[in-house]
């Protein structure tokens, strides 16, 4: 099961994280980060949803493995809708440089909360943080990755 921990992030990434924390506190916002690292076999199955066929397997086998990994088992409904197009080491949380979360109401996961989302994106933008849901292809909106400090660090080669 994936990390919530944000002793989890890249070290400028977690300082970027505690600083949208409190802004978004600031703004009224309550915020449960609920991802941090994923390892990349979790990363793959995330990615195999939707995609069964494509990998020849079925959706018993699938569960197997997600239940392995902590995590549940998915209803046909949800085993053919695509959760990601990121493929293990494709995405930043296995790299400690993204986080998803979602803003709470009433202490209570608020999925829906668009408003509140747009908020956290532009929040994000001010830090330095790149939300996922201003994105052309495959929005997301509870996903915030930190593609500055990525790019330093292929940049330094470490």
């Amino acid at each position: 099961m994936a990390s919530r921990r944000l002793e989890d992030l890249h070290p400028v990434t977690r300082e970027k994280t505690k600083a949208f924390l409190q802004r978004a506190k600031e703004k009224g916002i309550d915020v449960l980060i609920y991802c941090t690292y994923r390892s990349p076999e979790e990363q793959e199955v995330l990615y195999m949803q939707g995609r069964l066929e494509q990998f020849g397997i079925t959706l018993e086998e699938l569960n197997k493995r997600r239940v392995k990994l902590g995590l549940w088992k998915l209803t046909d409904g949800e085993a053919k809708r695509k959760v990601t197009n990121a493929k293990p080491w494709q995405s930043f949380h296995q790299y400690g440089l993204a986080f998803d979360c979602v803003p709470l109401q009433g202490g209570k996961p608020d999925w829906n909360n668009v408003e509140a989302y747009r908020t956290l994106g532009s929040i994000a933008s001010e830090i330095g943080l790149e939300w996922a849901g201003g994105w052309k292809r495959f929005r997301e909106l509870p996903h915030f990755q930190d593609t500055e400090t990525f790019q330093k660090i292929v940049k330094r080669g470490r």
